[in-house]
């Protein structure tokens, strides 16, 4: 039977040690004397998930890695969702096979129908690792495969995170993370989930399409978000965003638009005249010494949707200031601030919302706006 050894391969898998023999057949040495060998392999590109009728298993394959003398095999990592602060990649022993092409790694004893996060390292003779692969995500062979369409209540794929922004956080150390969804419930827990040169860590969750990360002194880290569902299950990973970034993204570096009125209540002066809507915001600011980081939603109590929008709102002290926002275009002239819509959450249709927010800074009052206006109609606050 197929499956039947997968069950004894448990125990095995998770925590493993040495690297198996199958794993040291992916380079050549080079002839003549030995000098130091300093140089990591390249980062293993790539990585995939393929079918395979066995229970318990999941296979990879990924690009190999190049090496200035050989790379001599690869290490892979998994994760599975237990809890929002489950934190642990492990280390596992898949069978290796190999081309010039192609590495083919199958992956035993996990748990069938089970979905798990992997990554790969690629190490050289002298011991030199590469910085991790990108996070892929693989679902463990159950065994019949299940039928096709699956019956209800089976889970369904949470929606993929896309557009991942990191910017600055509120202090040193400290990174901001931005994502948007489409489907799922508005409110699904994500976990975050940092790159540095030798690992990927967890590095924090949220319900929000938002969340703080720690970062340390490494030169750069690169980010990927994951959707968690109701059973555990998990979405394909985002995008990689690595900061600091190259290129600065306008959600996370705001400029100031002279268009906005330095008043405590701003209005918005169109060449046309917008729609009227009926709208609802929510402030919700956290402040610590002179620091805040405020969550704002925008939500649609109309019958009809909006389609772009423009919130617009006052602070009350000129010490209060925005200093960097997300899921939005944002700036303040004065008093007044004002965060613009961009094209990946420019509709809110009736009944729904959208949630942006910013981090400012205070000399020690922070108090909250009290009027909202989007596209130039107040809404209903709280």
């Amino acid at each position: 039977m197929i499956g039947c050894c997968a069950a004894a391969a448990t125990a095995a898998v998770l925590g493993a040690g040495p690297m198996p023999a199958s794993g040291a057949v992916f380079g050549t040495t080079r002839a003549g004397t030995i000098t130091a060998d300093t140089t990591p392999p390249s980062t293993p590109d790539g990585l995939t998930t393929r079918n395979v009728y066995l229970n318990g298993v999941v296979r990879l394959a990924w690009t190999p890695s190049t090496d200035d003398v050989a790379v001599t095999g690869y290490e892979v990592y998994a994760w599975s969702y237990s809890n929002p602060t489950n934190t642990s990649f492990n280390r596992v022993n898949p069978h290796f096979t190999s081309s010039a092409t192609e590495v083919v790694a199958d992956v035993p004893g996990l748990t069938p129908g089970r979905d798990y996060l992997f990554y790969v390292v690629a190490v050289d003779a002298a011991g030199n690792k590469s910085v991790p692969s990108l996070l892929a995500k693989g679902t463990a062979m159950t065994e019949p495969p299940n039928p096709s369409p699956a019956p209800s209540p089976w889970p369904t794929t949470p929606p993929t995170p896309y557009n991942l922004q990191v910017g600055n956080g509120p202090a040193a150390g400290y990174v901001m993370l931005s994502w948007a969804t489409t489907g799922g419930t508005g409110q699904d827990l994500v976990n975050a989930f940092r790159r540095s040169s030798t690992e990927w860590n967890y590095a924090g969750y949220s319900r929000l399409p938002r969340t703080l990360a720690v970062i340390g002194t490494e030169a750069s880290y690169t980010f990927q978000v994951v959707v968690v569902g109701e059973a555990g299950n998990l979405s394909t990973p985002s995008n990689a965003a690595t900061y600091p970034s190259t290129s600065p993204s306008p959600s996370v570096t705001p400029t100031v638009t002279p268009s906005v009125t330095p008043s405590v209540t701003p209005s918005v002066t169109p060449s046309t005249t917008p729609t009227p809507v009926s709208c609802e915001v929510t402030y919700k600011a956290r402040s610590w010494q002179t620091g805040f980081t405020t969550d704002v939603s925008i939500k649609n109590t109309g019958s009809t949707p909006i389609d772009g929008w423009r919130l617009e709102f006052g602070f009350a002290l000129t010490a209060q200031r925005m200093t960097s926002g997300w899921s939005a275009t944002w700036a303040q002239s004065g008093l007044a601030v004002a965060a613009t819509s961009l094209a990946w959450n420019k509709t809110i249709n009736p009944g729904q919302s959208v949630w942006i927010g910013f981090n400012g800074t205070h000399s020690g009052d922070n108090p909250s706006p009290t009027i909202f206006r989007v596209n130039g109609t107040r809404c209903l606050s709280e």
